[in-house]
């Protein structure tokens, strides 16, 4: 048992710097780890993407908004602002 654990350090290079390399390597996949978490969270917080509604806006400034930003026509634009007045 003792000779294939041995035989192992030997193939690792473990005297050569293996452990470095091997922390190393942990420290990059932990980086890469916390980097996409860190993507995702803010992707699918609701403040993350900057999308939504602003503090202040009322709802015809967001009509108004997505009229110029081409997001919806104008009939449609004119239906919101009709159901706001009602």
């Amino acid at each position: 048992m003792i000779s294939i654990l041995a035989h192992i350090a030997d193939m690792m290079h473990w005297e050569e710097g293996g452990w470095f390399w091997m922390t190393l390597m942990m420290v990059f996949w932990a980086l890469v780890a916390i980097v996409v978490v860190f993507f995702l969270a803010r992707a699918f917080s609701p403040h993350g993407a900057g999308e939504g509604r602003k503090e202040g806006e009322t709802a015809l400034e967001i009509a108004k908004r997505r009229y110029a930003a081409g997001e919806i026509t104008r009939e449609e634009f004119e239906r919101i602002k009709q159901d706001l007045r009602e």
